[in-house]
């Protein structure tokens, strides 16, 4: 299998690395730019209850923000890389398991239910669903976004379309809806049904159902976005065998 690696830059590379030692061939190509908004005088974090931290860049950010001065709530994450970063910054974490690494993943898990009445912060991007916050301020939370870097995506060149498929890629890693879209908004219509045979691998139903929409039939739902989540979904494609590392911190 040859596969397109699309996350921000620095996040593909470790990735590939297992993926090479299980026989795969990849090609590392952004697909997202992250870029750091301006930094608030008072962060949101010193009068909440309870976070939620939407990626590994949000608690990146925020650590650049707090100085390492991190208060002492409940933080909950969606996948494990995002669990990990806010680990190492010495935070309390809460995530679900591999197999519901997902919004309603974080939702469902049942430290939610020992808050009441919270003030809860959501730590993010600019845009993004509103599931979550739609959620908790349901169940009668107060809900505030800090809202700490900016995506971009990049724009395609012929030529990159051209070596891709030169090269043979036969499966594309896309891990949010907006970078399945910019995919099918900047490559011409005409090499819109090269895409469309590619095997998607995506982490949730949602994305899934997206791609359905643009014509795509081979699509694999990984069930999460970090590393090992990605590379068992593989494993059940090929028959390479087991990860001759082992498992690996999601990034």
């Amino acid at each position: 299998m040859h596969l397109l690696l699309t996350r921000p830059a620095g996040r593909n590379e470790a990735l590939a690395s297992r993926l090479h030692a299980l026989g795969h061939q990849t090609t590392i190509a952004p697909m997202v730019v992250i870029d750091a908004l301006p930094s608030l005088d008072e962060t949101p974090l010193q009068h909440a209850d309870a976070a939620f931290f939407v990626s590994k860049t949000a608690v990146q950010f925020a650590d650049q923000q707090l100085a390492g001065r991190w208060p002492d709530i409940p933080c909950f994450a969606v996948g494990a890389a995002t669990a990990n970063a806010l680990k190492a910054c010495g935070a309390r974490v809460f995530h679900p398991a591999p197999e519901a690494e997902t919004s309603e993943g974080v939702l469902a898990l049942p430290q939610w239910r020992t808050i009441k009445n919270a003030n809860v912060t959501i730590v993010r991007g600019e845009g993004g669903r509103t599931l979550v916050a739609d959620s908790l301020q349901q169940q009668g939370h107060k809900v505030y976004s800090w809202v700490l870097y900016r995506r971009s995506y990049p724009v395609l060149s012929p030529l990159q379309l051209q070596q891709w498929q030169q090269t043979g890629v036969t499966a594309i890693l896309a891990t949010s809806g907006e970078i399945l879209e910019n995919f099918f908004q900047q490559v011409p219509i005409a090499a819109h049904p090269w895409l469309c045979q590619q095997r998607w691998l995506v982490p949730v139903e949602r994305i899934a159902q997206l791609a359905r929409q643009r014509g795509c039939r081979d699509i694999s739902v990984i069930g999460g976005a970090g590393d090992d989540a990605i590379i068992g979904m593989i494993g059940t494609l090929d028959s390479y065998g087991a990860d001759p590392k082992g498992p690996a911190t999601s990034v």
